[in-house]
């Protein structure tokens, strides 16, 4: 994976669905210090969140904050219109919102279950849609799925997260088939096991709670460059 060149992203749109995500956070930074024009959406309009777009806006970049709860239909439309009206495109689509719940199989009740399916499928099934009407005009658009890998006892144990991940990269496949051929779909599925410290003195060596959110924005970043030409409804593990 060579460097990407300071050219590629310049002046593209890119609409990263959650900039509370560490992650998202990472891939709206990496892209806005190679050129782009970033668009991030928050749940809540915290000061937290102001102090992120504050920080991309800082590197002399179009940076843009929505506040919209895409796990609604309502939401998807507001993110991707506001998006239409700042710049009337979007070349890049990184969809990264993720809720996971803490609930056993037998004690998930009807609630949760709509709140894990909507923000993990709905969510990445409706801003996608959205998103495609101003996706399609642009020579090479590209879209990327973040996914949990569910690699670890926890996350395979949570029945209805493994549920809605499987189902997004179900449609990470399908939209790779059926998009017009100048699309480019594909996910990262970011593992959630620690890093090893086996043979390391536990006082000096901590364990890494898993890879560092600029490593996987790396490889969202690689997805979405020209030298992923060749990858259209894969799914990159990161771990």
């Amino acid at each position: 994976m060579s460097t990407h060149s300071i050219h590629a992203f310049a002046e593209k749109v890119a609409l990263i669905t959650d900039g509370e995500n560490p992650i998202g956070r990472a891939v709206a930074l990496q892209l806005a210090l190679q050129g782009a024009y970033v668009i991030v959406g928050f749940a809540n309009s915290s000061e937290e969140n102001r102090n992120a777009i504050g920080e991309l806006q800082n590197l002399g970049t179009l940076a843009n904050a929505v506040e919209a709860d895409i796990s609604t239909v309502e939401g998807a439309r507001k993110l991707v219109g506001e998006v239409e009206n700042i710049f009337g495109r979007i070349d890049f689509l990184v969809n990264c919102l993720k809720f996971s719940g803490d609930s056993t199989f037998e004690e998930t009740g009807e609630e949760v279950f709509d709140k894990i399916l909507n923000t993990n499928l709905k969510a990445v099934f409706f801003v996608t849609q959205e998103a495609l009407r101003l996706m399609k005009p642009r020579p090479k658009p590209k879209i990327v799925n973040l996914v949990s890998a569910l690699d670890t006892e926890a996350t395979a144990a949570n029945v209805l997260l493994a549920a809605s991940q499987k189902a997004v990269l179900g449609l990470t496949e399908s939209l790779a088939k059926s998009l017009p051929k100048n699309f480019r779909v594909n996910a990262v599925a970011v593992s959630e096991k620690q890093s090893s410290t086996a043979n390391s003195d536990a006082e000096l060596f901590r364990p890494k709670a898993g890879i560092s959110e600029d490593d996987v924005a790396r490889t969202v970043l690689f997805l979405l460059s020209a030298e992923a030409i060749g990858l259209n409804g894969q799914t990159l593990k990161v771990e």
